[in-house]
């Protein structure tokens, strides 16, 4: 598969505190790679870093073999980089359809008009009727996040995301506050074909989502990427059982 993300020797710190030690590996078209690791061990640094809500100290970071290590937030973004947060970023006082429309004009080339009403766009309403379709919430369109459970509020998240059209998808803790059956159907959506195509990296404590969709699994602790492997591998590794499970291996 080709390299998608690629993250070479990236260092960050916080005053003379060294978070990411020198990490490196990459994310091919349509994988989907899991980031795990105790509290603390710089999965959200990591993550920031390759946003670029964060500067490296040294390293870098590359999308689709362009050099973005020094770009702002909203360039990576147009280049093909999508996030969603621990936390909903959701605009609340709007409904779930215009969270959709505008998520989905954010990206069209065309200008529009300020003094159109954002529901006479036709082609993007079409768009918008098709992506809450996906998640079963056409019908609650008319309501506001906070009328819908915090399970569809975090599929809507994801599915705002993918209106970007993201070639890079980072997912930060994205069954945080979920039930188990919330994310059950969290796993089940990434696995749909929606997804096929797009280089994802999940960070996350949930073991059943990351064991359950992703490809390959990267430990993280203090710092530094100290295993690697498939979710088999990494539950069979001794030391990471000991590192990060604790005296009793995680059982699937």
């Amino acid at each position: 598969m080709a390299e998608m993300l690629r993250i070479d020797n990236v260092t960050q710190a916080y005053g003379g505190l060294t978070v990411l030690h020198g990490i490196s590996f990459t994310v091919a078209v349509g994988e989907k790679v899991g980031l795990i690791g105790p509290n603390g061990a710089g999965k959200t640094t990591a993550l920031n870093v390759i946003s670029g809500l964060l500067p490296s100290v040294s390293g870098r970071v590359c999308l689709a073999g362009q050099d973005i290590t020094k770009l702002p937030v909203h360039r990576r973004i147009a280049l093909g980089m999508g996030r969603s947060f621990q936390i909903t970023s959701l605009f609340p006082e709007l409904s779930i359809l215009h969270n959709v429309l505008l998520a989905l004009l954010g990206v069209q080339k065309s200008s529009y008009h300020m003094l159109r009403s954002i529901t006479s766009f036709k082609p993007v309403n079409a768009a918008a009727k098709e992506l809450l379709d996906s998640i079963d919430l056409w019908q609650a369109r008319d309501c506001l996040p906070s009328e819908i459970s915090y399970g569809q509020q975090r599929r809507l998240e994801l599915t705002l995301a993918l209106a970007s059209r993201p070639k890079v998808l980072l997912l930060d803790e994205p069954s945080a506050g979920l039930s188990t059956e919330e994310s059950a159907g969290l796993g089940k959506m990434l696995r749909l074909p929606t997804y096929e195509n797009v280089a994802i990296l999940l960070v996350a404590h949930d073991m059943d989502l990351v064991f359950g969709v992703a490809d390959r699994i990267l430990v993280l602790y203090y710092g530094t990427i100290f295993a690697e492997g498939t979710a088999e591998q990494i539950q069979r590794n001794d030391k990471v059982r000991e590192i990060y499970f604790g005296s009793e291996a995680y059982r699937a």
